[in-house]
């Protein structure tokens, strides 16, 4: 019997659907376990301990735990091992295995106290020098790893996140939305790099309109904002909080436009997301986004909230008057498929794997 190429992703992540990693790795989990792959190659899904689903006979499921942090041996041998983001630890490399390490941003280097981003950056260097490939999910990303990481000639891929398509999914009204009356929409972890207080800010200029920021707000910037509403008298801005998936859905095919002035994104994930239901985004001129929207999205060059609301007001009324713009859009956030995005990383695979 030919001896079978094990390929091992690490899932860690898997089943923790209000951050994007665990958004990734279920995806990751679904799309592999559904694609043909030759007889040769066997999947092993590297799982958390609390993780009992079944995926298939194609695919190994190994729970992770502590023990593995401590005797990283324990873990399985494998031919290939991919690392899926910078923020995973477990690691166990043999003679030939080859190893993929995916990056996805440098948060750390602006949101750390500059002793821990070193620690961060020291430790994202020890893996890359352990890498085969690194793999950065956009051209901005990969710009910032050759800026901050010596890679010591090794090649670095940029393959694009895979975003799911859930413009035909059913969404649910939250019962925090006021009726008849038009919204705007942000969502994402209420942290200081989002920039959501510039939205609050110029809410004074949409007395027409309300504004719901949602997600995580555990962090200490969400504590800030609240306190801004509530000094400032702002009556048509709410913070939320974590919404469902169908709650989500609603609010992007609700809303009169998704607002995302973040400067802290990777990659992008929500502004593709508003752009499936054909909604007019507008994103900061920062990082990746210019990248990922191409061209699609209406971009604030300053990030001063009457500025920012006059591009709204100026661009908003027309948007939705033209047709073909919105097909457009929809068709931008459509090329950024899970297909496609599993698709290039199986090809990595079985390039990886021909040497053996």
């Amino acid at each position: 019997m030919p001896h079978k190429k094990k390929v091992l992703i690490d899932l860690t992540n898997y089943g923790k659907l209000t951050s994007g990693f665990g958004q990734i790795a279920t995806n990751y989990a679904s799309f592999f376990s559904r694609k043909e792959i030759g007889a040769d190659l066997q999947f092993v899904y590297l799982l958390p301990k609390n993780c009992h689903n079944d995926f298939g006979d194609h695919i190994t499921c190994v729970r992770a735990n502590t023990m593995h942090k401590l005797f990283p041996f324990l873990l399985p041998k494998v031919d290939l091992w991919h690392t899926v983001n910078q923020q995973r630890k477990l690691l166990r490399l043999n003679g030939n295995t080859k190893y993929i390490f995916t990056i996805h941003d440098f948060n750390f280097l602006t949101e750390k106290k500059p002793w821990k981003a070193k620690l961060y950056l020291q430790r994202m260097q020890q893996r890359a020098d352990k890498a085969t490939v690194v793999t950065a999910i956009s051209h901005y990303v990969a710009g910032v790893v050759n800026d901050v990481i010596d890679l010591k000639g090794k090649e670095i891929r940029v393959i694009y996140n895979g975003v799911e398509r859930i413009d035909h999914l059913e969404g649910k009204a939250p019962s925090f939305v006021v009726k008849n009356r038009p919204f705007f929409f942000a969502i994402g972890q209420i942290r200081r790099k989002k920039n959501f207080h510039l939205l609050v800010e110029m809410m004074k200029f949409f007395p027409d309109h309300d504004l719901y920021i949602c997600g995580d707000t555990h962090f200490e910037y969400a504590r800030q904002i609240e306190q801004m509403i509530t000094e400032k008298q702002i009556t048509n801005a709410y913070l939320a909080g974590s919404i469902t998936q169908e709650e989500k859905i609603w609010l992007y095919k609700n809303s009169s436009a998704f607002l995302f002035p973040s400067e802290g994104e990777g990659f992008g994930l929500p502004a593709i997301e508003a752009m499936q239901f054909g909604k007019a985004v507008f994103i900061a001129n920062k990082t990746s986004l210019p990248e990922i929207c191409s061209g699609h999205a209406l971009i604030w060059e300053n990030l001063l909230p009457e500025d920012m609301a006059k591009l709204v007001k100026d661009n908003l009324p027309n948007f939705y008057l033209d047709e073909e713009r919105i097909n457009r859009v929809k068709e931008h956030a459509q090329s950024f498929s899970y297909e496609k995005h599993v698709n290039a990383y199986l090809k990595l695979y079985e390039e990886l794997l021909q040497s053996f």
